[in-house]
């Protein structure tokens, strides 16, 4: 669905002028020889420096699939992080195939930019680090310290036995942020797994990796550029759930039922979008209900239908 909403976006590779797309892609040099070159460590330090936020650089202390993380200390003498944007990884790849107007370093920078306006709306409702500075490819924000005063990052929960805290607790903590996430702040994270979850010594959670994130429409049922359609954000939704879920069921074999959460979830909606979602389940998922209830909600779903265009009720078969 990630990839949907990338493709109306103008991120696509399928379309009308797929060939030409198709061409153009391949025609990209994503070599040592392109104009383009990857940006270094050296670079991006001279980058930091130049913003007047940064004192001293001190060391990488992570990196992913479409970044590197650089620790740093600015006038104030506080950690901070800095995520710098790579221009030819994977993620920039994909996203790259079909565009013609947009380089891969304008591409970071997007994928950048994302990442910081989505840190701040997410801050007043998730817990996420603070979003303090963008610059181009680089997103300047709070350390998440593995204690207080250590250059240490804290770990993912991929990457500490969870026992020591719980395990249980730790699940739904991580169920409650991404629900929180969906209904305060109208986002779907969109890669949401063991790796983007980080653990305090307290044993709160702190997510990220959020360049993704999209939201959906709370006013219309409708895609658009920057926002996707209810019954789509249900079905990320529910992706980000059950990804967890089998992690933590296949380490510490506990679970919970994905279901039973959208559920409970989708019931704390405005009235608008749980009758559209409901009209959605009937018209497109009869199936998954018993026999006299896919039928009784296609009826249903069938004479709301007429009353609403004819004002007038539907004659049940005979």
């Amino acid at each position: 669905m990630i990839s949907d909403h990338n493709q109306r976006l103008g991120f696509g590779r399928y379309g009308k002028k797929a060939h030409e797309r198709e061409e153009q892609y391949k025609s990209r040099e994503f070599s040592s020889e392109s104009r383009i070159k990857e940006i270094r460590i050296t670079e991006a330090k001279s980058q930091l420096l130049a913003t007047g936020e940064i004192k001293t650089i001190l060391a990488v202390i992570g990196g992913g699939k479409e970044a590197t993380v650089l620790l740093a200390k600015n006038h104030t003498d506080d950690f901070v992080c800095a995520k710098i944007f790579r221009f030819f990884t994977s993620t920039i790849k994909k996203r790259l195939r079909g565009t013609r107007h947009i380089t891969a370093r304008d591409m970071a920078a997007l994928a950048a930019k994302q990442e910081y306006w989505n840190l701040v709306e997410m801050y007043h409702h998730v817990p996420v680090p603070k979003p303090h500075l963008l610059a181009g490819n680089i997103v300047i924000m709070d350390f998440i310290a593995k204690n207080y005063g250590s250059t240490t990052p804290a770990p993912l929960i991929k990457d500490i036995n969870l026992t020591y805290y719980d395990p249980e607790e730790i699940l739904h903590e991580s169920i409650d942020i991404l629900a929180q996430l969906f209904l305060k702040g109208k986002f779907i994270h969109g890669d949401y797994s063991e790796h983007n979850l980080m653990v305090t010594q307290k044993g709160s959670l702190i997510t990220m990796d959020v360049s993704q994130s999209v939201q959906y429409n709370t006013k219309t049922f409708t895609n658009t550029s920057i926002r996707i359609r209810i019954d789509n954000a249900i079905k990320l939704l529910e992706t980000d759930i059950e990804n967890i879920n089998q992690y933590f069921k296949r380490i510490y074999r506990i679970s919970i039922d994905s279901r039973e959460v959208i559920n409970a979830i989708t019931k704390e909606l405005p009235e608008n979008l749980q009758t559209f979602l409901t009209e959605k389940t009937m018209e497109i998922y009869p199936s998954t209900l018993y026999s006299s209830e896919a039928y009784d909600g296609k009826e249903q779903y069938r004479s709301h239908l007429v009353h609403r265009r004819t004002g007038t009720s539907r004659q049940q078969p005979k």
